[in-house]
Protein backbone atom coordinates (compact mmCIF):
# COMPACT_ATOMS: atom_id res chain seq x y z
CA UNK A 1 0.00 0.00 0.00
CA UNK A 2 0.76 3.53 -0.75
CA UNK A 3 0.38 6.69 1.32
CA UNK A 4 0.95 10.13 0.41
CA UNK A 5 0.35 13.01 2.59
CA UNK A 6 -2.50 14.17 0.42
CA UNK A 7 -4.84 11.35 2.04
CA UNK A 8 -4.59 9.35 -0.94
CA UNK A 9 -3.68 5.50 -0.93
CA UNK A 10 -3.11 3.03 -3.31
CA UNK A 11 -3.92 -0.15 -2.21
CA UNK A 12 -3.88 -3.66 -3.81
CA UNK A 13 -7.25 -5.52 -3.74
CA UNK A 14 -7.26 -9.52 -3.41
CA UNK A 15 -7.51 -10.36 -7.45
CA UNK A 16 -4.73 -8.00 -7.86
CA UNK A 17 -6.16 -4.89 -8.82
CA UNK A 18 -5.04 -1.69 -7.53
CA UNK A 19 -7.57 0.74 -6.01
CA UNK A 20 -7.73 4.32 -5.35
CA UNK A 21 -9.28 5.47 -2.06
CA UNK A 22 -9.80 9.08 -0.90
CA UNK A 23 -10.26 10.49 3.08
CA UNK A 24 -11.37 6.65 3.81
CA UNK A 25 -13.61 6.25 0.54
CA UNK A 26 -13.09 3.70 -2.23
CA UNK A 27 -12.84 5.89 -5.52
CA UNK A 28 -11.86 3.44 -8.39
CA UNK A 29 -10.96 -0.38 -8.86
CA UNK A 30 -8.69 -0.18 -12.00
CA UNK A 31 -6.24 -2.51 -13.53
CA UNK A 32 -4.19 0.69 -15.44
CA UNK A 33 -0.40 -0.96 -16.52
CA UNK A 34 1.01 2.08 -15.78
CA UNK A 35 4.71 1.10 -14.26
CA UNK A 36 7.77 3.13 -13.24
CA UNK A 37 11.37 2.25 -13.42
CA UNK A 38 14.11 3.88 -11.29
CA UNK A 39 17.43 3.51 -11.12
CA UNK A 40 20.75 5.31 -9.77
CA UNK A 41 23.06 5.93 -12.87
CA UNK A 42 27.15 6.68 -12.36
CA UNK A 43 29.05 8.40 -15.45
CA UNK A 44 32.67 9.47 -15.71
CA UNK A 45 35.23 9.31 -18.33
CA UNK A 46 37.06 5.88 -17.55
CA UNK A 47 36.69 3.85 -14.53
CA UNK A 48 36.66 0.41 -13.51
CA UNK A 49 33.25 -0.26 -13.08
CA UNK A 50 34.19 -3.53 -10.56
CA UNK A 51 35.71 -1.15 -7.97
CA UNK A 52 32.35 0.86 -7.82
CA UNK A 53 30.77 -2.36 -7.16
CA UNK A 54 33.12 -3.48 -4.54
CA UNK A 55 33.36 -0.03 -3.05
CA UNK A 56 29.38 -0.10 -2.97
CA UNK A 57 28.87 -3.86 -1.78
CA UNK A 58 26.11 -3.77 -4.42
CA UNK A 59 25.69 -5.49 -7.96
CA UNK A 60 25.06 -2.96 -10.44
CA UNK A 61 22.31 -4.19 -13.34
CA UNK A 62 24.36 -2.91 -15.85
CA UNK A 63 27.60 -1.18 -17.03
CA UNK A 64 29.41 -0.46 -19.58
CA UNK A 65 32.61 1.49 -20.93
CA UNK A 66 33.19 4.19 -23.03
CA UNK A 67 34.02 3.38 -26.37
CA UNK A 68 31.83 0.63 -26.15
CA UNK A 69 28.80 -0.02 -29.42
CA UNK A 70 25.55 0.44 -27.86
CA UNK A 71 22.96 -2.66 -28.30
CA UNK A 72 21.53 -2.69 -32.11
CA UNK A 73 22.34 1.23 -32.87
CA UNK A 74 25.28 0.88 -33.98
CA UNK A 75 26.70 3.70 -31.45
CA UNK A 76 29.30 4.11 -28.86
CA UNK A 77 28.94 5.02 -25.45
CA UNK A 78 30.20 8.60 -24.48
CA UNK A 79 30.82 7.65 -20.88
CA UNK A 80 31.79 4.71 -18.88
CA UNK A 81 28.65 4.15 -16.76
CA UNK A 82 27.32 1.79 -13.65
CA UNK A 83 23.71 1.23 -13.38
CA UNK A 84 21.45 0.22 -10.30
CA UNK A 85 17.85 -0.53 -11.62
CA UNK A 86 14.92 -1.13 -9.14
CA UNK A 87 13.31 -2.50 -12.78
CA UNK A 88 9.55 -1.81 -13.97
CA UNK A 89 6.67 -2.18 -11.48
CA UNK A 90 2.93 -1.31 -12.02
CA UNK A 91 2.37 1.62 -9.81
CA UNK A 92 0.81 4.64 -9.97
CA UNK A 93 2.99 6.77 -7.53
CA UNK A 94 6.55 7.10 -8.54
CA UNK A 95 7.63 7.16 -4.94
CA UNK A 96 7.27 3.50 -5.40
CA UNK A 97 9.99 2.74 -6.72
CA UNK A 98 11.91 5.88 -5.78
CA UNK A 99 11.44 4.34 -1.72
CA UNK A 100 13.32 0.98 -3.14
CA UNK A 101 15.89 3.20 -4.59
CA UNK A 102 16.53 4.83 -1.11
CA UNK A 103 16.24 1.55 0.97
CA UNK A 104 19.53 0.56 -1.09
CA UNK A 105 21.66 3.69 -1.19
CA UNK A 106 20.61 6.17 1.59
CA UNK A 107 23.53 4.79 3.33
CA UNK A 108 25.80 4.84 0.71
CA UNK A 109 26.20 8.56 0.69
CA UNK A 110 29.75 8.87 2.49
CA UNK A 111 30.82 5.76 -0.08
CA UNK A 112 28.92 7.55 -3.41
CA UNK A 113 30.65 11.33 -2.25
CA UNK A 114 34.32 9.56 -2.06
CA UNK A 115 34.07 7.44 -5.48
CA UNK A 116 32.77 10.77 -6.89
CA UNK A 117 36.06 12.58 -5.97
CA UNK A 118 38.18 9.99 -6.70
CA UNK A 119 36.95 9.41 -10.49
CA UNK A 120 35.13 12.85 -11.21
CA UNK A 121 32.26 11.05 -11.50
CA UNK A 122 28.34 12.37 -12.37
CA UNK A 123 25.25 10.79 -10.39
CA UNK A 124 21.87 10.82 -12.11
CA UNK A 125 18.70 9.41 -10.67
CA UNK A 126 16.62 8.49 -13.77
CA UNK A 127 12.83 8.42 -13.33
CA UNK A 128 11.46 6.17 -16.62
CA UNK A 129 7.82 6.46 -16.51
CA UNK A 130 5.34 4.03 -18.77
CA UNK A 131 1.64 5.52 -19.04
CA UNK A 132 -1.24 3.34 -19.56
CA UNK A 133 -4.68 3.91 -20.83
CA UNK A 134 -5.05 7.90 -19.82
CA UNK A 135 -3.35 6.71 -16.19
CA UNK A 136 -0.20 8.55 -15.05
CA UNK A 137 1.70 7.91 -11.51
CA UNK A 138 1.39 10.61 -8.45
CA UNK A 139 4.64 12.83 -9.54
CA UNK A 140 6.70 14.34 -6.59
CA UNK A 141 9.30 14.01 -5.00
CA UNK A 142 9.52 13.76 -1.47
CA UNK A 143 12.28 14.64 1.06
CA UNK A 144 14.23 12.28 1.63
CA UNK A 145 15.12 12.12 -2.33
CA UNK A 146 15.75 15.47 -2.78
CA UNK A 147 18.16 15.67 0.42
CA UNK A 148 19.97 12.45 -0.91
CA UNK A 149 20.21 13.67 -4.23
CA UNK A 150 21.80 17.27 -3.02
CA UNK A 151 23.93 15.43 -0.99
CA UNK A 152 25.91 13.44 -3.61
CA UNK A 153 25.57 15.99 -6.63
CA UNK A 154 22.84 14.15 -8.60
CA UNK A 155 20.41 15.58 -10.57
CA UNK A 156 17.03 13.97 -11.79
CA UNK A 157 16.44 12.75 -15.18
CA UNK A 158 12.73 11.79 -16.07
CA UNK A 159 11.60 10.48 -18.91
CA UNK A 160 8.05 9.44 -19.82
CA UNK A 161 6.30 7.23 -22.14
CA UNK A 162 3.05 7.49 -23.09
CA UNK A 163 1.05 4.51 -24.98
Amino acid sequence: MIESKYLFKEITTKNGRGAGVFKGKLLKVYMNGTSVKVALRIMGDRYNVQEISRELGITPTGTWNMGEFIRNTGKKYKYTGWEYSTGEEETLDINTQLKKLEDVFLTKEDVLCRLKSKYDLDFSIDIVIYIENHCPPAIYLDSPIIKFAANIGARFDMDTYVH
